[in-house]
């Protein structure tokens, strides 16, 4: 398509898409990727189809490849919605998929194809960026948002936080979907700290887990927090009961807020970083208080906890309210905070500047499950100077090469692509990637001639990117 920045058509054309696919559908199987935006489309989907009687059922994917369409062609449903995938195999998924009839909607830059049994929902054919503008949950809310349905709203909006796109405030249709879902005052949208753990975690939790920025003196040290907080004068319980952010008055809380603000400044962390640290937050009024489901940055944490330890299906029945899916997945969130955790105090301690970015290897250290939010953490903490990417190195459970890369919107507006960087550096050192120009991945063989023929592409291509070369 040849339009530019088509927000009202692409409304209109997810939302024909979406009623197209509850009209034409018997039962459908609903494949997805394994990250919370994955997850939390999947959860749209599937809402939608609950609302309509339609049976489904969810399969998770890393990718699209032979392997995932194979299982694809065999199975009993005749209609497939892919979400947040296949973008960049639409020719191959048509191809391989020739008696499905195939529904793609995702926010990752498409290929060409032709094909009459796919239809795609994808904002880069209305020249909206996929990166900021909309996520492939936010994009599946326009599908359906002709139902009326607030949990498919609340869906749209943990997909796109989970997505990051919220970093700088929404833009475009996301800020749209979140405005529409305020006025409907089921959402509350406010400037707060964004920080995890407002709702769920007791104070001192709140403040040791912090890693958005890594606050030095505070960040894993439970005890100093304490004694922070009692400096404050802030109740560390209130009627027999840990306290947490959100039991504090407007006052306490922004007697907090200045003061880590304050602290981060003093301890010499980067401006941007610090000022990250307050922006809007979404709370859903109708979901149980101190509930991680409760915070669009809680609930969408939940959910990439879930797909990044193997229990995608689990992170959709939590988008369902499946009987038991959240306690079951609460529990794997704390395995998961562990793990990012550990895996930013390797990397503090393991990365280096190689002068086009920093890079830190983390294979047999940090899983490929959470590399990736393992580097945008340690973009985000402040503790290095936000001007270049982030590459990290991890072992994928093919025994291959996983790399994950992290920017800002402030390195793309001058000029980063992280996806055309993982692509070209995969290319020619044999293996894939592509992704996000502030966020992609890459796949490449494990072997010392592929790395170093990856990390040589990386460097030149983003030092093109970032003119930081005459």
């Amino acid at each position: 398509m040849d339009e530019k920045h088509d927000e009202a058509n692409f409304e209109k054309h997810a939302e024909k898409t979406g009623k197209r696919i509850l009209k034409e559908s018997e039962s459908v199987l609903v494949v997805h990727h394994y990250d919370c935006d994955g997850i939390a489309s999947a959860g749209v989907v599937s809402q939608a189809l609950n609302e309509e009687a339609i049976a489904s059922r969810s399969l998770v994917a890393k990718r699209i490849d032979e392997n995932i369409l194979a299982e694809i062609a065999k199975a009993e449903e005749k209609t497939i919605v892919i979400t947040d995938l296949a973008s960049s195999t639409l020719q191959e998924t048509a191809d391989a998929l020739e008696n499905k009839i195939i529904f793609v909607i995702d926010h990752h830059p498409p290929k060409e194809f032709e094909a009459e049994n796919v239809s795609t929902v994808n904002p880069h054919d209305f020249g909206l960026d996929g990166a900021i503008e909309l996520s492939a949950a936010s994009a599946a809310y326009y599908c359906f948002k002709h139902l009326q349905s607030q949990r498919i709203a609340q869906l749209g909006i943990v997909g796109a936080v989970g997505d990051m796109q919220d970093q700088d405030g929404f833009v475009g249709l996301n800020k749209k979907m979140a405005k529409e879902a305020e006025e409907d005052k089921f959402v509350f949208v406010n400037r707060d700290l964004r920080l995890f753990g407002r709702v769920s975690r007791p104070l001192v939790w709140f403040l040791a887990y912090c890693d958005e920025p890594f606050i030095p003196g505070l960040s894993g040290n439970e005890k100093a927090c304490a004694l922070f907080l009692n400096k404050l004068g802030l109740p560390l319980k209130t009627n027999d009961r840990w306290t947490t952010y959100y039991d504090l008055n407007v006052f306490d809380r922004r007697k907090l807020s200045s003061a880590l603000i304050n602290l981060c400044l003093e301890k010499g962390i980067e401006k941007d970083a610090v000022e990250r640290m307050v922006g809007d937050v979404f709370l859903f009024l109708n979901e149980p208080e101190k509930s991680e489901l409760r915070d669009a940055y809680e609930f969408s944490t939940l959910l990439n906890a879930c797909g990044r330890h193997d229990q995608a299906a689990l992170g959709v029945g939590v988008c369902l309210h499946e009987q038991g899916a959240y306690e079951k997945a609460k529990a794997i969130l704390i395995e998961h905070r562990r793990a990012i955790s550990q895996g930013i105090w390797f990397a503090k301690k393991h990365a280096s500047d190689l002068g086009a970015f920093y890079f830190f290897d983390a294979r047999g250290k940090v899983s490929d499950t959470v590399i990736g939010t393992v580097a945008g953490s340690l973009f985000a903490s402040g503790l290095f100077e936000r001007n270049k990417p982030v590459i990290a190195f991890s072992t994928d459970e093919e025994g291959n090469t996983k790399i994950s890369s992290r920017g800002s919107k402030y390195l793309a507006k001058r000029g980063l692509d992280l996806g055309e960087a993982m692509r070209k550096a995969g290319e020619a050192s044999g293996g894939e990637g592509g992704g996000h120009n502030v966020a992609a991945g890459c796949t490449i063989p494990p072997t010392k001639e592929a790395e170093m023929k990856f990390l040589k592409k990386a460097k030149e291509v983003i030092e093109i990117q970032l003119q930081l070369k005459p």
